[in-house]
């Protein structure tokens, strides 16, 4: 990266808060019951280097091409002359899509009723969603989709949303008051129309205003038991490619899709791993074809509760990501994307400066994305930073005068 001069240079800061999201990594641990959800950290926490406020610029040199330090002590005070502005991390728009037939009211593992004073699989599912939500960070936006959601003399979908997409907001809100209102009083009966259901969710998210990165998050226990026409007796498969393709298309459109496949799915795993893969979440080494699914496949969990909360806790791990808009310069100023430093403020106080991860495996420290719009967290730094509560994370610009009259 080229030297930031100081002749003909100003500095920039921008400064985004955010609360830690999670206690757990992006992906689950090599011992993990939740099969498909293999993590990018290496879990040697972040790289540091310097001071807080030293200036990135990996690979500088001077004019007569010899190296020079890379790291060049900054103060947050030299702002541009604006002094410190927002750096928030990209919010996230999800639509969670789930399964609330009949079989739901059964034992982990069994066709049957669960035994006197154990818990089906909605009591689980049903707790495990209101302990992953409560985690989730303020800027995601969060809607809810029940299907079945119509009486037994209606078993199609009708196209009404549960709780409707708005931001969770701070934890007394009355957006997760609503959430946790909605999963407490449902109650599982009906067959299981899982396209009309999909498509609806991923439409709530695509019309959706609110600014943020798109998902759908589907938990089911079985296979389709309606088509998208309804048609289908209730209780056998009915094909699920034209679900597959839909699932391809909201990714086409920039709508990812997640999928969970809770016990009683084993029938469908492999097209449950196919929707996951045609949504764009398939994890590196699965196939569609097992034994490593694409999806969270929980079939084979000998503690579904944990499973289930460890997979949730995977899914939001991705979805409240370490993404960092990169802001506009201020006027009569332009950005050197060379001359950056990341600065992680741990919750004791204690700061870490976040190196460029120059070894393009984003194992820890930072990288651009593709278009150096956003500025992207990698590996252990992204799970040390969501997993320290009270954690802030600040960027720290150079910013190049634009060519003008020399001053008098």
């Amino acid at each position: 990266m080229p030297t930031l001069n100081p002749l003909r240079s100003s500095r920039l800061v921008f400064t985004g808060l955010i609360s830690a999201c999670l206690a757990l990594s992006c992906g689950s641990d090599a011992g993990s019951e939740v099969n498909g959800g293999n993590g990018s950290g290496n879990g040697n926490g972040t790289g540091a280097n310097g001071p807080a406020g030293g200036l990135d610029v990996d690979g500088a040199t001077d004019a007569n091409g010899n190296g020079i330090d890379d790291t060049t002590e900054i103060t947050r005070d030299a702002a541009c002359g604006i002094g410190t502005t927002g750096a928030d991390a990209i919010p996230a728009v999800v639509e969670l899509v789930v399964d609330t037939s009949g079989s739901m009211n059964w034992e982990p593992g069994r066709d049957r009723d669960p035994p006197r004073g154990q818990p089906s699989k909605w009591d689980i599912t049903s707790e495990a969603l209101v302990a992953a939500v409560a985690q989730l960070p303020a800027s995601v936006a969060l809607g809810l989709s029940f299907y079945p959601n119509t009486s037994e003399d209606n078993p199609c979908f009708e196209e009404e949303q549960a709780l409707a997409i708005a931001p969770l907001g701070d934890a007394n809100s009355m957006q997760r008051a609503a959430f946790n209102r909605a999963v407490q009083r449902k109650n599982c009966q009906g067959s299981t129309p899982t396209h009309a259901a999909f498509l609806f969710g991923s439409d709530q998210v695509a019309q959706s205003t609110i600014e943020g990165r798109k998902f759908v998050l589907l938990i089911t226990d079985g296979v389709p038991t309606r088509a998208l026409d309804c048609s289908g007796d209730g209780q056998s498969a009915v094909d699920s490619d034209p679900l597959i393709m839909a699932a391809g298309t909201a990714f086409d459109t920039g709508i990812s899709t997640f999928v969970i496949g809770s016990p009683g799915s084993e029938d469908a795993r492999n097209d449950l791993s196919r929707i996951a893969t045609a949504g764009g979440t398939a994890t590196a080494g699965c196939s569609d074809d097992g034994p490593t699914y694409c999806h969270l496949d929980m079939t084979t969990a000998t503690d579904f509760g944990a499973a289930l909360a460890e997979g949730l806790a995977a899914v939001a791990g991705r979805i409240a990501g370490c993404e960092y808009a990169v802001p506009a310069a201020p006027d009569g100023k332009t950005l050197n994307k060379d001359a950056v430093n990341v600065i992680y403020t741990k919750g004791d106080g204690t700061e870490e400066t976040l190196l460029h991860d120059d070894s393009g495996s984003c194992s820890s420290g930072w990288v651009y994305d593709d278009t150096q719009t956003k500025i992207l967290l990698c590996g252990s730094a992204c799970e040390a930073v969501k997993a320290d509560p009270g954690a802030k994370i600040e960027l720290l610009l150079g910013c190049d005068m634009q060519a003008g009259p020399v001053p008098k």
